[in-house]
């Protein structure tokens, strides 16, 4: 998880409100509030160095949302009050020189970067964030990702921390047009009226937003945390303090209040963790405690906590906040890829220390000069825009350039690979270890690597992620489509179900070789991320309940086709307490009770070995020091296949029926001590767990010597 600052770390309320000319008064900065900055970025940074250390950290992001609420909105309505109207250009204009100038160094250095020492596997992936990132979309970005099943697996980019930055940008660009049309519904009545119209407009938003967050996140926890609307409450609970509060209570009381919102934003960063559903009713801690601070100000008692915060080290820190926000999490992210190994407490503690160095510098050279120097401040807001416009190109053009020269190397793959499969190559792939015919060994092999893991997010992914499979135009319950490959039903000689998750779907290009051999016609329908399976949980509420009316509706279906006499199940296995392994054996075995008589025979498909995310990191940089990948990346059999026992295969095992049976080509994969990634020149997995299907095509005799030697069907 990955949280950023957001542009509000650098606000201040001395911003003038209306036109382009640069503010001539002094600079007034409210003491508690450049401590409050101090505090936000302080958490987000050690959660993101030593998650052990600060479990709640990131909720140092909600406490700048409402920071930006409250002084934004602050602005607004005294720009109303003033002039009657809000200028919209002016008001982008300024917030543009505020935030995009460091924003935009810092994309262009993680571009940059990517392109020196990312390895090309990450690629598609960290430049599409780029993007996103530019764009200011980041947040729907990482939304989308974390409800996608195949998006799991994807590594953190040293960009992941710019989507509460655009959640910023967004309520940017919203918030003063709403303004306006409360003014617009006022607009005969007087000052107080139009104020308490934006009143009423906030609170109501405010009150939408807070609840929406509670419902989505309980059912939605992952992209509840990322998208927009759950988090507009935040920027309005500031922004109700702004129009509400004039504390004119008793210095004790204000005193009192403030370190009451100190321990509320502590209490929220050292008991919450990553677990804890968020934002929802758990945000409304850390946010009240903030409001607290604020509502205080900062009272002149020698117990009150304005001594502290008037600190030169803690104002200093909450002055440069945003930018050390901008630095921290890419240096954190692209250390190890330069110095290709893990982060140890003095590696980290150099970062944390040269961050602080650029965030100060960048400050001091692009920050303040573009903000108020004489390059942008005092001139027609067209002139920032043709920044912004400049800026956000250079970017896009970065990354563009970057993912056409990815694409060329994922044609390549393309070619190689497909041609690779239809000559037949000797010692191809599984055929490398085939125990009966060892030795295999085909020099044209040793080095090669196919498809690289650079072309997975690419044309290769696109030719064959999944064998073609042509819907039936029929839908399961959870929205499942039903498809069909191998041999038309019409002249086929046995008909097959295929069930189960994503993984079942990786199997296509080793039995569509198979259903052409033996005259199959293979129907297949499966469910990503979800077990067949009436006792394993799925990942939420959600995906729980699609999964339920899925696995009730096959037996549904396998009725209604009297025709398919035998089902090959294929599926993920995850880690799991081994408390819970008996009783999820046994919730296979009632699954497959629930199938009707007409399905005589039952085939488990043996799960692969998984790989950590580092493996395809480790196989591109052994294709470029011209290394055996194979041998060079090999994992500990005992980590990635024997820790993760197959419990579908003992399911079926223990069941001890002659017309049931497991299909287990471990030795294709592994020997006695190693797994390896790349065999036979063929990639293994495309991911951590996924086959790819150039290997799997190339299982496709063994699959089918272990189904006739086990001979289920014959029984």
């Amino acid at each position: 998880m990955a949280e950023t600052l957001g542009a509000a770390a650098m606000t201040d309320e001395s911003e003038l409100p209306a036109g382009e000319t640069a503010p001539k008064q002094r600079r007034v900065l409210r003491p508690e509030i450049q401590a409050l900055r101090a505090i936000a970025v302080a958490t987000v940074v050690v959660f993101h160095f030593w998650p052990g250390l600060i479990t709640g950290g990131y909720v140092g992001v909600d406490v700048f949302f409402a920071i930006s609420g409250f002084l934004i909105t602050g602005h607004l309505v005294r720009e109303v009050e003033g002039s009657g109207r809000v200028s919209l250009a002016g008001f982008w204009a300024r917030r543009a020189r505020r935030i995009l100038p460091a924003a935009l160094l810092v994309l262009l250095f993680c571009a940059v970067a990517t392109f020196l020492i990312v390895p090309l596997n990450l690629w598609d992936q960290f430049f599409t964030e780029i993007q996103a990132s530019t764009l200011y979309v980041e947040n729907w970005y990482l939304a989308h990702q974390a409800v996608d099943y195949l998006g799991a697996d994807n590594r953190p980019s040293p960009v992941q921390h710019y989507w509460s930055l655009s959640v910023e940008e967004q309520f940017y660009i919203v918030w003063p047009v709403l303004i306006l049309v409360a003014m617009t519904i006022a607009r005969n009545g007087s000052v107080l009226l139009r104020r308490r119209s934006i009143l009423v407009m906030l609170a109501l938003l405010t009150s939408l937003s807070l609840a929406y967050s509670i419902w989505f996140t309980a059912v939605d926890p992952a992209a509840a945390f990322f998208v927009t609307p759950t988090r507009v409450w935040e920027f309005g609970a500031g922004g109700l303090l702004a129009m509400l509060a004039v504390s004119s209570a008793r210095p004790a009381l204000r005193a009192a209040v403030s370190w009451l919102g100190v321990v509320m934003i502590l209490v929220a960063a050292f008991a919450y963790t990553p677990e804890t559903p968020f934002p929802g009713a758990a945000a409304i801690l850390p946010i009240a405690g903030t409001l607290a601070v604020i509502w205080a100000g900062s009272p002149k008692l020698r117990w009150a906590p304005t001594g502290w915060m008037s600190l030169r080290p803690a104002q200093w820190l909450g002055d440069v906040s945003y930018s050390v926000y901008l630095w921290h999490w890419p240096l954190l992210i692209l250390a190890p890829f330069l110095l290709l190994e893990q982060l140890g407490t003095g590696i980290k503690l150099a970062l944390i220390a040269l961050t602080l160095i650029l965030a100060a510098l960048s400050k001091r050279f692009v920050e303040d000069p573009l903000r108020s120097g004489p390059l942008l401040a005092g001139h027609r807001p067209r002139r920032s825009f043709a920044f912004v416009v400049a800026g956000t190109g250079t970017v896009l053009l970065a990354t563009v350039f970057a993912l056409t020269a990815l694409g060329s190397k994922q044609d390549e793959d393309t070619q190689l690979a497909q041609q690779l499969l239809k000559e037949n190559t000797r010692c191809l792939g599984a055929a490398a270890r085939d125990p009966e015919n060892q030795p295999c060994v085909n020099p044209k092999l040793k080095l090669l690597v196919t498809p690289t893991p650079a072309a997975l997010n690419g044309s290769y992914a696109k030719a064959l992620a999944l064998t073609s499979c042509p819907s039936l135009g029929e839908r399961l319950d959870g929205g499942r489509r039903v498809c069909n490959f191998g041999v038309p039903p019409s002249r086929a000689k046995r008909h097959v179900a295929l069930i189960g998750d994503s993984h079942a779907g990786r199997w296509r290009a080793a039995l569509s070789v198979i259903a052409r051999e033996r005259d199959w016609s293979i129907t297949s329908t499966s469910l990503l991320g979800c077990p067949d399976n009436v006792r394993m949980p799925a990942k939420d509420v959600a995906q729980a309940e699609n999964c339920k009316r899925w696995r009730n509706s096959v037996p549904r279906w396998l009725a209604a086709q009297p025709e398919v006499d035998t089902v090959l199940i294929a599926q993920l296995t995850p880690k799991f307490d081994p408390k819970t392994f008996d009783s999820y054996v046994a919730g296979y075995q009632e699954t497959w009770r629930m199938f009707p008589p007409t399905v005589k025979h039952l085939i488990v498909l043996r799960d692969n070995p998984k790989a950590p995310k580092g493996t395809l990191d480790c196989i591109e940089r052994a294709i470029g020091d011209r290394r055996p990948a194979g041998p060079a990346c090999a994992l500990p059999r005992s980590e990635v296949l024997d820790a993760y026992p197959d419990i579908a295969a003992v399911a079926a095992r223990r069941l001890n029926r002659p017309n049931v049976g497991v299909a287990d080509l471990t030795e294709f994969y592994c020997d006695k001590k190693l797994c390896y990634p790349v065999i036979g020149g063929l990639l293994v997995t495309s991911d951590t767990s996924h086959l790819t299907p150039a290997f799997s095509s190339t299982l496709a005799p063994y699959l089918l010597r272990a189904i006739d030697r086990g001979r289920w069907l014959e029984r």
